[in-house]
């Protein structure tokens, strides 16, 4: 009997039907899967390709909202820009007639003086020696002219009571020649006693105006003289702005018109000042024209030479429209504005009457009109918006 090897045919073996129906149910799975998911793509893809050809819905914006203002006719008054510094009336610096050691300051820094009154005194004993010899002078010119005065009256009196024969021709000429040149030496001497007694009186520096002394460069003991200065003082009773106003404003401008003027030295206080005198033409290089304006300081509380602005008051209307400064569009010589009309933006065209300090004074528009004030975003003519009412202006 012979034995079979374990791996023959007939000892092998055999597959389950089992297995063989699971590896095709498997298959099937994967294919009805691939299946559905292509289905699936196709569909959507479809849908994609549906939403891009058909037309998007048309989404209307809610209208913009825009600030307006009410127009009503309202007061308004035309003024011109002015700008300088506000001196005081008189400004004066003060040189010693005489030059000298300086003896004596009568005054200190701040001090109010009145015209004429002593501020300092220059060393002057050669003047007041001087002044001496010159009184001796004319004491012996005036006995000298008396002498001659007499003697020519004594000659008159024989002439006349001799006659003529008395007395020669040019024994009386050389006695009235002896009379008149004493005279005039009388008068020469006059003269110089005047002059020691003015330069005596000049060393004595005195304030030209009434004022304040706001500057002593002058010291006890130094030495003063013609080239600097030796005190100044400012007359601040009244202070001047000298400014100038161009070709446009001149026409406008008159003595008399009322001025308001602001500094920042006086933050809060508006200083009212008067137009007191205006040139007549312009400057041929700077077509501009020197302007005046009077300011009153009778308390002396306003500070000299301070920097102020302000406006030269025109003219004045009493029903005009006024509107901000920035609601003027201007461009290439017109002015125009926004508005809102039957709930869409309109432009206006209108003429600038005047300007102040942040308004404009316009015609061409209506009571009741109501004006865009601008805002971030431009808004294009016909463009719907919804108005939202700040104020009704003359309210």
């Amino acid at each position: 009997m012979s034995l079979a090897a374990p791996w023959s045919n007939s000892t092998r073996p055999s597959r389950s039907p089992y297995r063989r129906s699971r590896g095709g149910s498997a298959k099937l799975v994967v294919l009805l899967l691939v299946v559905a998911i292509s289905l699936v793509l196709t569909v959507r893809t479809g849908q994609v390709f549906l939403q891009r050809i058909q037309p998007a819905e048309t989404l209307e914006a809610p209208p913009k909202l825009v600030k307006v203002i009410g127009l009503a006719p309202q007061p308004f008054e035309h003024t011109v820009v002015v700008s300088g510094t506000l001196e005081p009336i008189h400004s004066v610096d003060i040189f010693p007639k005489v030059g000298g050691k300086v003896t004596k300051l009568y005054v200190k820094l701040g001090d109010h003086v009145r015209e004429g009154e002593p501020l300092a005194r220059v060393e002057s004993v050669e003047w007041g020696l001087q002044a001496e010899q010159a009184e001796v002078g004319l004491a012996m010119a005036e006995q000298a002219a008396d002498l001659a005065e007499r003697s020519m009256g004594r000659l008159e009196r024989v002439h006349d009571q001799l006659g003529e024969g008395a007395l020669s021709q040019q024994d009386f000429e050389e006695a009235a020649i002896r009379a008149e040149g004493a005279k005039t030496q009388q008068e020469v001497a006059r003269l110089q006693r005047d002059l020691a007694a003015r330069m005596v009186q000049n060393a004595t520096m005195s304030a030209p105006v009434s004022g304040v002394v706001s500057r002593i460069h002058a010291r006890v003991g130094g030495m003063v003289g013609n080239e600097y200065p030796a005190l100044h003082v400012d007359d601040t009773s009244s202070l001047i702005l000298r400014c100038q106003v161009g070709d446009r404003e001149l026409p406008r401008m008159a003595a008399g018109q009322e001025v308001r003027l602001e500094s920042d030295a006086l933050p809060g206080r508006v200083l009212v000042g008067t137009v007191l005198a205006v040139a007549p033409t312009l400057d041929s290089i700077t077509r501009r024209a020197p302007l005046e304006i009077g300011v009153e300081n009778p308390d002396g509380d306003i500070t000299g030479n301070i920097f102020v602005r302000g406006r030269v008051v025109t003219g004045r209307d009493e029903g005009a429209f006024v509107l901000p400064v920035e609601a003027v569009h201007r461009q290439q010589g017109h002015a125009t504005v926004q508005l809102v009309r039957d709930g869409a933006i309109a432009e206006a065209e209108v003429e600038v009457l005047g300007e102040g300090t942040d308004s404009v004074a316009v015609s061409g528009l209506s009571a009741g009109d109501r004006v865009v004030l601008p805002g971030p975003e431009h808004l294009a003519s016909g463009e719907p918006v919804e108005a939202v009412d700040i104020t009704a202006q003359g309210s």
